[in-house]
């Protein structure tokens, strides 16, 4: 979806659907509702996606770009290994 300038901006795990029971499912992304087009050397500005989820330029209402989709990803990844999410805790 990257090489078609799309940035998903809610990547999260409830937004990740297996296509059917089988071991040989096939993961899915759905609910594109933030979603945006961005062409190869735009950046958006809008503060979208999921706090447990969201890159650190997207909080400081930084510049960003497809990059945000790759720290969420990196949040699921973490959260499938471990059980929580990596800035879930009271400290």
């Amino acid at each position: 979806m990257h090489n078609y300038g799309i940035v998903h901006r809610d990547l999260k795990l409830e937004n990740v659907m297996m296509s059917d029971l089988t071991e040989e499912s096939i993961p899915k992304l759905v609910d594109f509702g933030l979603a945006k087009m961005i062409g190869p050397n735009e950046k958006a500005l809008e503060p979208f996606g999921t706090l447990g989820y969201v890159a650190p330029e997207v909080l400081k209402k930084q510049p960003y770009s497809t990059s945000c989709d790759l720290w969420s990803y990196g949040c699921i990844i973490y959260a499938l290994l471990s059980g929580s999410l990596p800035f879930d805790h009271e400290s």
